[in-house]
């Protein structure tokens, strides 16, 4: 049996997409129809009750979002062919802007005692105030994101109509300029082998190393499209080991797709702090693409780590000092010359290695212009994303991939869609990121060195450690280098290991499998944490 229809919900679903269609500044109409609100002294709370219920039942699309009430709005952006692309994005309230809404859906008005009669007034300032304070207590709907193109909802429905959709809590702003065919409703195998063969087409010359390297680019664009409606997805990492291979530029392709522009970029910040405020202003605003550009080096760190895996986090935002709640509805990628994913990252972010294999890649000539293809015609290669991820569906999402944590709705919808298509598996990528993760390289050279010196099992204080490490034998020479030199790189300080360096290190990487041991840990707040390297247990016991 079929739920209900909740006819209020499916009333305010159709204003929303009403407003969509409109524009997304508010909803306007004859000053004679707008509602009347009495402002009365002493009835403020009726006042902003009153004007937050004529933005609900005037449909303007106006949302909650991170603490604050936002708005979608387009600018239009020059694109790289001398054309406008329409860029959508969250942008958050003022008093200003929420009053001159406001004045478009209700008519305020105070009683004149010398005239005897109600006036028309403009908002009263602390009415509108108090409504911008309001966080916890609105009524209004909260909105998770911002799309210019169709795209697919968890269920495998389109999602195309403009406007506010209430089960996935996105703002569809169509760009008038994107002509969509027509998406199968259940598309067929051949038709989605057809629509990977177009995906494939502008990526022909790009140099990738090997099969699964172009299964990521395929993966990227997959994501980049479905991501919207995915809880999360991990992180695309475009590396080679020159500058002009075409890093940027395979994210720009990807960019163009979904949003008709090259994509723009963040650099990583100097520290994970910077890192995070401008990854949380990025969130905020509802940008569909993320991409760290020229990542020359390691790529790691806990906020990045959680916008990828996530689908709500807390960051910190520029020139805020709380930490608000943010759904995490965008696609992240990094792009780098000898990029290395270190620690978690090597588990939440898929590689693609690109490699010329000239000495000056950017001197290269292309037979063809695949942004240029893309622009021309950046409707039929959406429909095709879309047609491999239906067709998948309707072929009934047979079982080609294990498990991958976190990553499991991506899994089943992006990877395997590509593995059932024939493509390698994206996911295979991880492991050449884990084998050159330097944090992994440490712990494994850790574990050997203990292995040889120490006793496997027995519990070590980190004094204990660092004394059997820089132990010397009667011609001054330590008895065990290989433990002194990892311990050294970790936690030296001058020409001694630090205990305390030596402490954090240990505790960092404790629980980390690698060859089937790991590091343990004992709390022992009066006599210091002890350490010991064991045995794994077995997977599944």
């Amino acid at each position: 049996m079929t739920a209900p229809i909740d006819l209020d919900q499916a009333r305010r679903a159709k204003r929303l997409r009403d407003a969509g269609a409109q524009g997304a500044g508010g909803a306007s109409g004859s000053s004679d129809l707008l509602p009347v609100i009495k402002v009365v002294a002493s009835e403020l709370p009726r006042v902003v009750d009153e004007a937050e219920d004529a933005l609900i039942e005037s449909g303007a699309a106006v949302f909650t979002r991170a603490g604050a009430l936002v708005r979608p709005v387009v600018e239009p952006t020059p694109t790289a062919n001398g054309g406008l692309a329409l860029v959508a994005k969250l942008k958050p309230l003022t008093a200003d802007s929420l009053a001159d809404i406001l004045a478009q859906v209700a008519k305020f008005q105070r009683f004149d005692g010398r005239a005897q009669r109600w006036v028309n007034i403009d908002p009263p300032d602390k009415a509108v105030a108090i409504l911008l304070s309001r966080e916890g207590r609105w009524r209004l709907p909260p909105i998770s994101g911002i799309t210019t193109i169709p795209t697919l909802r968890p269920d495998g429905s389109l999602l195309d109509e403009p406007g506010y959709d209430p089960a996935t809590r996105l703002f569809l702003m169509p760009d008038e300029a994107v002509v969509m065919p027509a998406i199968p409703e259940r598309p067929s195998r051949a038709e989605a082998q057809a629509a990977l063969a177009l995906l494939l087409e502008p990526l022909q010359e790009f140099p990738f190393v090997g099969p699964v390297d172009r299964a990521v680019a395929l993966s990227g664009i997959l994501t980049a499209m479905l991501r919207p409606t995915l809880p999360s997805a991990p992180c695309h990492g475009i590396r080679a080991s020159s500058a002009g291979t075409g890093k940027s530029y395979l994210v720009d392709l990807i960019a163009a797709i979904v949003t008709g522009r090259p994509c723009a970029v963040m650099a990583v910040g100097r520290t994970e702090e910077e890192t995070e405020k401008r990854l949380g202003a990025l969130l905020l605003s509802g940008t569909p693409l993320i991409s760290l550009d020229n990542v020359n080096g390691e790529l790691g760190g806990d906020a990045l780590c959680q916008v990828t895996e996530r689908p709500v986090v807390r960051v910190r935002i520029l020139g805020r000092s709380e930490v608000p709640e943010i759904e995490c509805r965008a696609a992240v990628f990094a792009t780098g010359n000898n990029l290395t994913l270190v620690g978690d990252m090597t588990r939440r972010a898929v590689l693609c290695r690109l490699d010329a294999g000239v000495e000056r890649p950017e001197q290269r000539e292309f037979a063809s212009n695949p942004m240029q293809a893309v622009m021309a015609d950046r409707g039929a290669y959406v429909a095709a994303a879309l047609t491999i991820a239906r067709a998948y569906r309707a072929a009934g999402a047979p079982r080609v991939c294990g498990p991958i944590g976190s990553y499991g709705a991506w899994s089943d919808t992006v990877r395997s869609a590509l593995v059932w298509l024939g493509e390698a598996d994206p996911v295979a990528s991880m492991d050449i990121a884990r084998g050159e993760d330097p944090e992994r390289a440490a712990l494994s050279e850790l574990i050997t060195a203990w292995g040889e010196h120490l006793i496997e099992g027995a519990y070590y204080a980190t004094g204990d450690i660092a004394a059997a490490a820089q132990e010397t034998g009667t011609d001054g020479q330590p008895l065990r280098p290989s433990l002194r030199e990892v311990l050294m790189r970790q936690a030296g300080k001058g020409s001694a290991i630090s205990t305390r360096s030596l402490g954090r290190w240990l505790t960092g990487v404790r629980g980390r499998v690698v060859a089937g041991m790991r590091i343990e840990m004992v709390a022992d707040e009066k006599r210091g944490n002890r350490y010991a390297l064991c045995k794994a247990p077995e997977e599944g016991r």
